[in-house]
C-alpha cells in the first residue's frame, strides 16, 4: 500500500514538473542551435597553433568580430605554457617554432591581424573571468617565456612590413595596435634582441611610423637599453626635423646617464635656433626639464639668445595686385591659417615655460637673472618681457625682483616704447592671455614717482587699449579712472593718456562714455588744468554720437549750474566746460554755414547746433561780466580751441566784431604828438612808441592808468575786479580770430604792433626808493602789464612776412629783455610786492604760486647752510631768501645739471655781469606772471648771431636777445620731451610744473617736435659761430686755457649762449619718441638737419650713415669747449647719439673723448680753477658715462688706479692732483672713489660675462678678471688710509659689501675648481683680497668707535659678508683636502691708520644692537645708481652659505 503510494506520489510529481522537462529540452536544444552556430563562425584551424589555443579555451572567429575566451587570460596562460611544455610529440624550441609558424599562417589575413592584436571577447556564461574583454591573443602570447622571443621577431617583421605597405594605411592602425602589445610586458626575456628590432624599425620605416615607434619606445624598451635608443633618436633628430617633438618627448621619458643626458641636451641646445614655430614648445620643455640646477643660468641664457617666437617672424604681407581671383584668396588664407597656428604655438611655448617653471622652482631665479644680466639694448627680447610678465603672476614669491628689473630695464632705455610697440603688435595674443598681470604692472609703474617709468606705465596702458580686445579695453579705462585719486603726477599723466585716447581713437572710447562722464564727479578734488583735461574727453566722447543726446542735455545743465555759481572756482569750470562744449557741439563745416547763409537772420547762426552754441557764448559772456579772471579764462580757452580745432567760420565772424569793439572801446585811445598823458597817482609818458613815420595823430593803450585804477583794490577779494586782467587774453583771442578769418594776415590790426603805451615816467623808476608802498606796487604792475602785452604783440606778429614788422618784432624783444631786468632790479626793493597773475587756469583753492628774493653777500658759492656751530656763520653767508606769496614756485625743469636753463639765467660769475647785483630774482618762479610765448616765436633764431657785446647791430640776434629766447625755449622743451629722472612729488605740488605751459599743452611731443625740429638748423649755426670764436682764441693763445681774456665780461655771455645752444640740442635728442615708428619721419629730418652741417648732401644716407654723421658733428666740438657746464652737455648729447636706434659702435670714439675731457683742467668765468659741488656733480657725470660707454669698464678703471690715484698721491702741496687726469684732485677725489667702487661690481660681471667657463683656457682667464678686480679694490680701499672723509667711507661701506658678495658667489665656486691647477694665482688673490678686508674691518670698527649712525647703518651687513668669506674660504680648503693650510683667530680692533684701540667703551653690543635693526634696502637717494633695486643671487644666500656644512 504505502509502495504503490509512493510511486504514485512521484508520477504525480513529475506530472507537475511536465511543462518545465520540456522547457528545459527547448533550451538544450537551442543551446544546441547556439552552439552550432558558433561552431560555424569558429575558425578550425588543424595547425598545432589553432590545436593549443582551442584547447586552452580559445576560440579564433571569422569575419570582421573579436576572438572569443572561455576562461580568465591567466587560466589561459597557464594551459598554453602546460600544453606547450608537456606536448607528446614536439618538445621545446621546435614546439614553439610549429606555434609560431601557425599563429604566423592565421594573421597572414589583415582582419585576422587585427582580432589577434586587439581586445578577446569573455564568453557570456564564464563567471571566472576578470571582465567582457581581456587582453589580445598576441599579448597573451609575449607574457608567455617560451614564445615571447619569437614572437617579437615575427612582429617586428610583420611591422617592417605594414610599414611600407600603402595599403594598410586605409586599415586600422596596425603599427600602433603591434607597439600597444609590445608596451609594459611583464618580464622581456632577451632585452637586446628587441632593442635591436626596434631600432631597425626606426631605421627602416617611413617617418609615420617611425613617430608611432618614438612615441611607444620608453614603455618598450627596458632602462638599461635606454642609451642606445637615445643615440639612435639623436640621430634621427638631427637628419629628420619632423620627429622633432615626438624625440624629444621621448627623450625627457627615458632613463639615462647623467653624461648621455648632457650629451642629449646639448645637441639639442645646439639646433635651438633653426626649430620650426611648431617644434619649439617640445623643444622648449625639454630644455628646461631637463636643465641641472648649477647649469640654469647658462642654459637660460643660451635659450634667451636663441629662441625665435612665432611672432617675431609674422610679416604684414601685401598682395600683389597680379594675385586675384580665387588664388588670392586662398593665399590670403593659408596666411591666416598659418598666422593662427603661430600664435597657438606661442601661446603653448609659454605655457609649457611657465608649467616646467613651477615644477623646478629654481628656474624662475635663473630666468630672471638671465634677462637682468643683459648689458646692451641690441640683446633685449620680446621674450624678456612675456618671462617676466608670466612669472610676475605664477610666481608670487619673485615679484619685488621682478618689479625692479622692470624699473632698471626702463631706466637704461632697454624696455623702450619702440620695443614695447613691437611686443604688444606681434604678441597679442599671449598679452590677452596675461592680461591680469599686465594691468596690475602698468598700474605699478604709473604711480612710479619717477618720469620715464611712469611714462612706460602709460604706454603700457595706451598700448594695451588699441591691440587688446573690449573687455580688456573697458578694464583699461576703469583703471585709469581708478587713478584720478592718486597723487598729482599720477593724475596728470592718467588725464593725459586717456585724452590722448579720447582724440586718436575716439570711436573705441565712445562705448565707455558713461564710465567718463560719472568721473565728473571727483571734480571737487581736482585742480582746474586736470579739470579741462576731463572735461575736454568727456565733451568729446558726448557729442561724437548723436545716441548720446541725453548725456549732452546733462552736460548743458551742469554748465548752467557751475556759470550761475558764486563761488570762483566752480564758475572756472563751468566756462571750461562751456568753451569745450562749444568746440564739440558745432561742426567745423564752411558749406554748411554757406548753404545756410541766404536764410540767416540777426547774428548769422541759423542751425540748431550754431544756435545752441550762440546761447551758450552770450550766457558765458553775461555771467563772466563781473568777474574778468574767469572772463580772461574763457578768452584764453577759446583762443587755445580757435588755434588748435577750428570752430565754424561764422561763429568765429561773430565772435572776432564783438571782441574788436569791445577791446577798442577798453584798451584803445586815440593819441596825437601834443597829447598830454593823464594825471594820476604819479607822472605818466607815452613811451615804447615804434611808430617813428607817422603822421601826428593815432592811437595809444591806455595801461598805466587802468592798472593805477585797479592797483588799490586788486588785492581786495570783495572788491570789483579790473578789465585789465583780460588784456593779454582778449587781444590773443581777437588776433587768433582775425588770423583765421584773414588767412594769417593780420593786417587789420598791425598798428598795436608799434603803437606805444601809457606807463610811468623814467624820473619814476629813478626815484623808485622814495615812492610810497601804493606807488610801487603800481608802477611795478605797469611794468608787468607792459611785458605781457609786448609778449602777445610777439605771439601775434612774429608770423608775419614784411620786414618792417619783423623789424618790430625784434625791437619789442629787446623791450622785454630791458624790462625784465628793470623788473629784477626793483623787485628786490619790494619785497611785500603780489604780481598780478597772467596765467588764469590755476587751481584757486590753493595758494597763489610764489617768487623767490635771494640776497647774498659775497662769499663761497655752493655751499649749504651747517647746522650747531656753524649755523649762524651759513645764515650771513648766504643771506635769506624772501619768498612772495604762499608756496614756493618749482624752479628747476629737471634735476641734471646738464640741462638745466635755470643756472644759465644767474651766470656763473657775479663780478663779470653788469646787470647782477647782491640781491637777485629767480625768473623762473615769475612764469606764472608772464605770458606764455608760442613757439613760432623762435624763429628769431635764424638771424646771425652777433658776437660782439660791445656793439651794437639791428641786423644781427644779440647775445642777450640769443639768451632770452634759448632760455625760454630749453624750458619749453624740457616741459614737453620729459627725460629726466627727478621723481615726482606726492605732497602734491606736481601741478605747478605746468604753470606757464597752457599754450604748449594743446600740442603732443610729436607734434611739437614736428614743429620745434626746424629751429635746430639755426642753434647748429650759432654752435659754429661760437665754435670758430674759440678756436681762433685758443689758436692765438697757443692751446693755453686759461690765456688772458679768455674768461672776461666779452666771453662769458658767449659761453652762457653756447651752454644754451648745446642744452637744446641735449634735450631734443634725449626725447625717447625719436625711437618711436611713428616719429620715424621726425628722426630723419632732425638727422638731415644735423648732418647738412658737416656732409652738406645727405638726402641718400640710410638712417645709419645718419646717426653716425650726426655723432662726428656734434663730438667735433669738445676740442673748442671752455666750460666743464658746456661739456657735460656736450657727452649728454652724445649719449642721446647713441640711444637712436640703428647706428654703428660709437664706444671707441665716444670714450677717447670723454677722457679727453677728463684729461683738461676747467676754470669759471673769472679764470680761477674750477671747484665746488656743482664742478663735482660735472665730473662725476662725465666719469660715470666714461665707465659707462666702455666695453671694458674694468680696463679704465685699472688704468685709473694705475696712474691717477698714483699720480695724486705721490703729488705734494696743499691741493694735490693728478697729472694725467687733473679732474682727479683733493675736492673730487670722492667723486672717483664713488663712481669706481659702484662700477667695480658691474664692471667686474660684464667682464666674467665675456668669459665661458666650460674649458681651462676660460676659467684661467677668470681668475685674471679676478685678480684685476681685487687688486683695483685693494687700491680703493688703501686711499681711507690717507683720506677718510665721511662720504669715502660711506661710499667703502655701502659697495665694498656688494664686491664682496660677489665674490663670494662668483669667484668662490671658481677658486674651489682652481686650487689645485692654479694655486699660485688663487693664492695671489686671496692674498691681496686678505689685506682689503682687514682694512674694511678697520673701516668698521672706526665707524663704531665714533658712533655716526650714517656709517654704523652700513657695519652690520659688512660684517656679516666678511664672516661668510672666512668661512667660506675654509670650505674651499676642506673641500680640496687641505684644511690644515687654513688658521683663524680674532682679529685686533684697529683705527684707519692701523693702531690697536685697547677698549671700544662698550660701543660693540649697542651698535650690534642697532645693527640688527638695520635693512638691507639702500635709501631713496641712491635710485639713480646703476645697482638692481634687488639682487636676485641674495634669495639664495643662506642657501649658498651652508652648502659646505658637510666639511666643516
Amino acid at each position: 500500500m504505502s509502495s504503490r503510494k509512493k510511486r504514485k506520489l512521484i508520477v504525480n510529481t513529475d506530472s507537475d514538473n511536465t511543462d518545465d522537462l520540456v522547457t528545459s529540452l527547448q533550451k538544450s536544444k537551442k543551446s544546441r542551435g547556439k552552439k552550432d552556430a558558433n561552431e560555424s563562425d569558429t575558425v578550425q584551424d588543424d595547425s598545432l597553433f589553432g590545436e593549443l589555443v582551442s584547447k586552452a579555451g580559445y576560440m579564433l572567429k571569422k569575419g570582421d568580430q573579436p576572438n572569443m575566451l572561455s576562461c580568465d587570460q591567466a587560466m589561459f596562460q597557464r594551459d598554453l605554457r602546460w600544453s606547450l611544455r608537456s606536448h607528446s610529440i614536439y618538445r621545446m624550441p621546435e614546439i614553439a617554432e610549429k606555434f609560431i609558424q601557425g599563429l604566423e599562417d592565421h594573421i597572414e589575413d589583415p582582419v585576422k591581424l587585427k582580432w589577434t592584436l586587439l581586445y578577446t571577447q569573455t564568453v557570456k556564461n564564464c563567471v571566472t573571468a576578470r571582465g567582457g574583454q581581456q587582453d589580445s591573443l598576441i599579448r597573451m602570447c609575449l607574457n608567455i617565456e617560451e614564445l615571447q622571443p619569437s614572437l617579437i621577431k615575427l612582429l617586428t617583421e610583420k611591422l617592417l612590413e605594414i610599414a611600407n605597405d600603402d595599403e594598410s594605411s586605409s586599415q586600422a592602425n596596425l603599427p600602433n595596435l603591434v607597439l600597444a602589445n609590445l608596451k609594459w610586458l611583464d618580464h622581456i626575456i632577451d632585452s637586446d634582441t628587441l632593442t635591436d628590432k626596434i631600432v631597425d624599425i626606426l631605421e627602416g620605416s617611413p617617418p609615420k611610423v617611425q613617430q608611432e615607434v618614438i612615441c611607444f619606445v620608453p614603455n618598450i624598451v627596458n632602462d638599461a637599453n635606454h642609451p642606445r635608443i637615445a643615440e639612435v633618436l639623436c640621430n634621427l633628430y638631427d637628419t629628420t626635423p619632423e620627429l622633432t617633438p615626438a624625440i624629444l618627448d621621448t627623450l625627457g621619458h627615458l632613463t639615462l646617464a647623467p653624461k648621455d643626458l648632457e650629451d642629449v641636451h646639448h645637441s639639442v641646445l645646439k639646433s635651438l635656433q633653426a626649430a620650426r614655430p611648431e617644434q619649439l614648445p617640445v623643444v622648449t620643455k625639454f630644455l628646461l626639464s631637463n636643465t641641472p640646477q648649477p647649469m640654469a643660468y647658462q642654459v637660460l641664457c643660451d635659450i634667451r639668445e636663441k629662441i625665435n617666437l612665432p611672432g617675431d617672424s609674422r610679416r604684414v604681407r601685401k598682395s600683389p595686385q597680379k594675385l586675384t581671383g580665387k588664388f588670392a584668396s586662398s593665399r590670403s588664407a593659408v596666411n591666416t591659417n598659418n598666422d593662427n597656428d603661430n600664435i597657438a604655438y606661442e601661446i603653448l611655448l609659454l605655457n609649457n615655460i611657465k608649467t616646467v617653471t613651477l615644477i623646478h622652482r629654481f628656474l624662475s631665479t635663473a630666468w630672471l637673472k638671465a634677462i637682468q644680466d643683459v648689458y646692451d639694448v641690441a640683446g633685449v627680447r620680446p621674450l624678456d618681457f612675456l618671462i617676466l610678465l608670466m612669472f610676475y603672476d605664477s610666481v608670487p614669491s619673485q615679484r619685488r625682483a621682478i618689479e625692479s628689473i622692470f624699473r632698471n630695464k626702463i631706466r637704461t632705455g632697454f624696455f623702450s616704447d619702440t620695443l614695447l610697440e613691437k611686443i604688444f603688435t606681434n604678441h597679442s595674443c599671449v598679452l590677452k592671455e596675461n592680461f591680469e598681470p599686465l594691468k596690475k604692472l602698468a598700474n605699478l609703474l604709473l604711480r612710479c614717482p619717477e618720469p620715464i617709468i611712469s611714462q612706460t606705465g602709460a604706454s603700457l596702458y595706451r598700448l594695451s587699449f588699441l591691440h587688446l580686445d573690449g573687455y580688456q579695453q573697458q578694464e583699461i579705462v576703469l583703471a585709469l579712472l581708478k587713478h584720478l585719486g592718486d597723487n598729482v603726477a599720477v593724475r596728470f599723466t592718467a588725464l593725459s593718456l586717456l585724452s590722448l585716447l579720447a582724440h586718436q581713437y575716439t570711436a573705441a572710447m565712445s562705448k565707455f562714455t558713461i564710465f567718463l562722464k560719472g568721473s565728473l564727479d571727483v571734480v571737487d578734488e581736482l585742480g582746474i588744468g586736470e579739470v579741462k583735461r576731463l572735461l575736454d574727453v568727456v565733451s568729446l566722447l558726448v557729442y561724437c554720437d548723436s545716441s548720446h543726446a541725453a548725456l549732452q542735455d546733462e552736460l548743458i545743465i551742469l554748465v548752467r549750474k557751475q556759470l550761475s555759481h558764486s563761488v570762483l572756482k566752480y564758475k572756472l569750470i563751468g566756462v571750461l566746460n562751456a568753451a569745450l562744449a562749444m568746440k564739440n557741439m558745432v561742426v567745423r563745416d564752411d558749406s554748411l554755414s554757406t548753404t545756410t547763409s541766404s536764410k540767416s537772420s540777426g547774428s548769422g547762426l541759423n542751425t540748431s547746433s550754431l544756435k545752441e552754441a550762440e546761447n551758450l557764448l552770450c550766457l558765458v559772456l553775461s555771467s563772466t561780466a563781473k568777474s574778468p579772471t574767469a572772463s580772461a579764462l574763457f578768452m584764453d580757452e577759446m583762443a587755445s580751441i580757435t588755434l588748435k580745432e577750428g570752430m565754424n567760420s561764422k561763429l568765429e565772424e561773430w565772435v572776432c566784431d564783438k571782441m574788436i569793439n569791445d577791446f577798442q572801446n577798453t584798451f584803445v585811445l586815440d593819441y596825437a604828438l601834443d597829447s598830454q598823458p593823464p594825471e594820476d597817482l604819479f607822472a605818466l609818458e607815452a613811451c615804447w612808441s615804434l611808430n617813428t613815420d607817422v603822421d601826428d595823430t593815432g592811437i595809444i593803450m591806455n595801461l598805466a592808468p587802468l592798472v593805477i585804477k585797479a592797483e588799490a583794490t586788486r588785492n581786495d577779494p570783495v572788491a570789483k575786479e579790473s578789465k585789465m586782467v583780460s588784456l593779454a587774453p582778449q587781444f590773443r583771442l581777437l588776433r587768433m580770430l582775425e588770423s583765421r578769418i584773414q588767412e594769417g594776415n593780420l593786417g587789420n590790426i598791425d598798428a598795436l604792433l608799434g603803437c606805444p603805451v601809457y606807463g610811468p615816467a623814467t624820473s619814476v623808476f629813478e626815484k623808485f626808493d622814495i615812492l610810497t608802498k601804493m606807488e610801487q606796487h603800481a608802477a611795478l604792475s605797469c611794468i608787468f602789464y607792459t611785458i605781457n602785452w609786448f609778449l602777445e604783440l610777439i605771439n601775434a606778429f612774429v608770423t608775419q612776412k614784411d620786414s618792417d614788422l619783423k623789424q618790430k618784432v625784434y625791437s619789442r624783444v629787446r623791450h622785454v629783455i630791458h624790462l625784465q631786468n628793470t623788473l629784477l632790479q626793483l623787485l628786490i626793493k619790494c619785497p611785500g610786492y603780489s604780481p598780478p597773475l597772467a596765467v588764469f587756469d590755476l587751481d584757486t583753492s590753493s595758494a597763489l604760486p610764489s617768487f623767490t628774493i635771494t640776497s647774498s653777500k659775497k662769499g663761497k658759492r655752493g655751499r649749504k647752510s651747517k647746522s650747531g656751530k656753524g649755523k649762524s656763520k651759513g645764515k650771513n653767508n648766504n643771506g635769506e631768501a624772501t619768498q612772495v606769496g604762499a608756496t614756493q614756485a618749482n624752479s628747476q625743469p629737471t634735476t641734471q645739471p646738464t640741462i638745466q636753463p635755470t643756472a644759465l639765467t644767474q651766470g656763473e660769475d657775479k663780478e663779470t655781469v653788469n646787470t647782477e647785483v647782491s640781491s637777485s630774482v629767480d625768473m623762473t618762479t615769475l612764469r606764472p606772471y608772464f605770458r606764455e610765448l608760442h613757439l613760432d616765436v623762435f624763429c628769431l633764431l635764424f638771424r646771425k648771431l652777433g658776437l660782439e657785446t660791445d656793439v651794437e647791430d639791428r641786423s644781427r640776434l644779440s647775445l642777450s636777445e640769443a639768451e632770452f629766447l634759448l632760455t625760454d625755449l630749453n624750458f619749453k622743451l624740457t616741459h614737453v620731451f620729459r627725460n629726466g629722472n627727478k621723481r615726482a612729488s606726492v605732497l602734491g605740488h606736481g601741478s605747478e610744473k605746468s604753470i606757464g605751459y597752457s599754450h604748449l599743452d594743446l600740442f603732443t611731443p610729436a607734434e611739437v617736435a614736428q614743429r620745434a625740429f626746424r629751429f635746430l638748423k639755426p642753434v647748429c649755426v650759432h654752435m659754429e659761430s661760437i665754435n670758430d670764436f674759440f678756436q681762433n682764441m685758443i689758436a692765438d693763445n697757443d692751446g693755453i686755457m686759461d690765456a688772458p681774456g679768455m674768461f672776461s665780461e666779452k666771453t662769458c655771455p658767449l659761453i652762457k649762449v653756447n651752454t644754451l645752444l648745446f642744452t637744446t640740442l641735449s634735450i631734443f635728442l634725449s626725447w625717447n619718441g625719436l625711437q618711436l615708428e611713428e616719429n620715424k619721419e621726425t628722426l630723419t629730418e632732425v638727422l638731415h638737419t644735423i648732418a647738412k652741417k658737416l656732409e652738406g648732401d645727405v638726402k641718400d644716407m640710410e638712417e645709419e650713415e645718419l646717426v653716425s654723421t650726426v655723432f662726428r658733428y656734434i663730438s667735433n666740438f669738445h676740442e673748442s669747449i671752455v666750460s666743464i657746464h658746456t661739456a657735460s652737455i656736450l657727452v649728454q648729447t652724445l649719449v642721446a647719439i647713441t640711444a637712436l636706434p640703428r647706428h654703428e659702435d660709437f664706444s671707441e670714439s665716444f670714450v677717447t673723448i670723454i677722457e679727453e675731457l677728463l684729461k683738461r683742467d676747467w676754470y669759471t668765468t673769472g679764470g680761477v680753477k674750477e671747484k665746488g659741488a656743482v664742478y663735482n656733480q660735472y665730473v662725476h657725470n662725465l666719469l660715470q658715462e666714461y665707465l659707462r660707454q666702455s666695453k671694458n669698464p674694468l680696463s679704465l678703471i685699472e688704468k685709473i688706479c694705475k696712474t691717477a690715484i698714483k699720480e695724486f698721491h705721490g703729488a705734494s702741496g696743499r691741493d694735490p692732483q693728478s697729472d694725467t687726469f687733473p679732474t682727479l684732485n683733493k675736492g673730487t677725489l670722492g667723486v672717483y672713489f664713488r663712481c669706481m667702487i659702484s662700477f667695480l661690481v658691474s664692471s667686474t660681471k660684464q667682464s666674467l660675462s665675456a668669459i665661458g667657463t666650460a674649458s681651462a683656457d676660460d676659467k684661467l682667464k677668470c681668475l685674471l678678471v679676478w685678480n684685476t678686480a681685487i687688486n683695483i679694490f685693494h687700491t680703493l680701499i688703501i686711499i681711507l688710509k690717507k683720506n677718510n672723509t665721511k662720504h669715502l667711507l660711506i661710499s667703502c661701506l655701502k659697495y665694498s659689501r656688494s664686491f664682496v658678495d660677489l665674490f663670494l658667489r662668483s669667484a668662490m665656486p671658481l677658486m674651489d675648481s682652481c686650487l689645485r691647477q692654479h694655486n699660485k694665482e688663487v693664492m695671489t688673490i686671496f692674498s691681496s683680497l686678505q689685506v682689503s678686508t682687514r682694512l674694511l674691518q678697520n673701516v668698521c670698527t672706526h665707524s663704531k668707535v665714533n658712533q655716526d649712525i650714517s656709517l654704523t647703518r652700513y657695519v652690520p651687513l659688512v660684517k656679516k659678508s666678511l664672516e661668510m668669506l672666512v668661512y667660506r674660504v675654509k670650505a674651499m680648503l676642506a673641500r680640496n683636502k687641505c684644511s690644515s693650510a687654513f688658521w683663524m683667530g680674532n682679529l685686533k680692533n684697529r683705527d684707519l691708520q692701523g693702531e690697536e684701540i685697547l677698549s671700544l667703551s662698550g660701543t660693540e653690543a649697542n651698535q650690534e644692537e642697532e645693527g640688527n635693526e638695520e635693512e638691507e634696502e639702500e635709501e631713496l637717494e641712491d635710485i639713480n645708481d646703476d645697482q638692481s633695486d634687488v639682487d636676485l643671487d641674495e634669495e639664495e644666500e643662506d642657501d649658498r652659505s651652508t652648502d659646505y656644512s658637510n666639511s666643516f
